[in-house]
């Protein structure tokens, strides 16, 4: 796995995004079954960034317990995720991810979404010099990162966060799955254990975080390089996801 830039270490390690910004001002989003509060010197700052096309007029998308998200990705999109950072395009089915202009954040997007067990079906292809994708999954503003899940060329982790800035290794191991070509994954949350499902193997690691309630649900990862889809993407299709609160 490549190196991480410094923005998205932070982010693997429990650093939640709002805290990448000193200013606590905040303002709230309206949606009809939300309201959320997100900083309003975090948005500016964002907006700043090369890539970023989350907008503070846009509503936030919320699936209820229980629903099943399509695979057509539009709650991952600019227009109605939580926020997002990177370029992302959806065509033919497909969700493609990359960076674009100075490096700051791998490409990632975050789906409002309410649960604390679920079973996620997705399918990848790290495309160029893309190096991982993650399955980021968060709790509330405060709570912070909960669980990543990440998927490279060359290693495999599940990550837990015990608590607000915490990182713990819950499995860290070397792979060597195929390069280039489509993987499927599975994920399952059933009480305090987490089952992964890739590449052939099958990861199984246990954590009382497993079984917080959860409050997002992301994609994203290290597409390769700032130049954009010349230097690399990720991709996801099929996508399938069945949450319960």
């Amino acid at each position: 796995m490549s190196k991480f830039c410094g923005c998205f270490e932070k982010f693997l390690q429990g650093t939640p995004l709002a805290a990448l910004t000193a200013d606590r001002e905040s303002q709230p989003i309206q949606s009809p079954a939300l309201t959320l509060r997100f900083p309003l010197a975090c948005r500016i700052a964002l907006l700043g960034l090369a890539g970023l096309s989350a907008t503070a007029a846009e509503p936030v998308t919320v699936v209820a317990p229980g629903a099943t998200l399509a695979s057509t990705f539009e709650g991952f999109l600019p227009q109605q995720c939580a926020w997002s950072l990177g370029t992302w395009k959806l065509q033919d089915g497909v969700l493609r991810g990359f960076e674009s202009g100075p490096r700051r954040h791998g490409p990632v997007t975050v789906q409002k979404l309410d649960y604390r067990e679920a079973d996620i079906r997705f399918e990848f292809r790290l495309v160029g010099k893309a190096a991982y994708v993650i399955l980021p999954m968060d709790g509330s503003r405060e709570r912070g990162h909960i669980l990543n899940v990440v998927l490279g060329r060359k290693s495999f982790r599940i990550i837990a966060h015990p608590a607000k800035g915490q990182s713990l290794d819950l499995v860290r191991e070397a792979i060597e799955p195929p390069q280039g070509e489509w993987q499927s994954v599975h994920v399952v949350l059933r009480a305090q254990t987490l089952t992964v499902d890739y590449a052939g193997r099958t990861w199984t690691a246990t954590h009382p975080a497993v079984a917080e309630a959860k409050a997002g649900l992301g994609l994203g990862g290290d597409s390769g390089a700032p130049e954009g889809e010349k230097a690399g993407a990720l991709e996801f299709r099929n996508l399938r996801v069945v949450t319960q609160p």
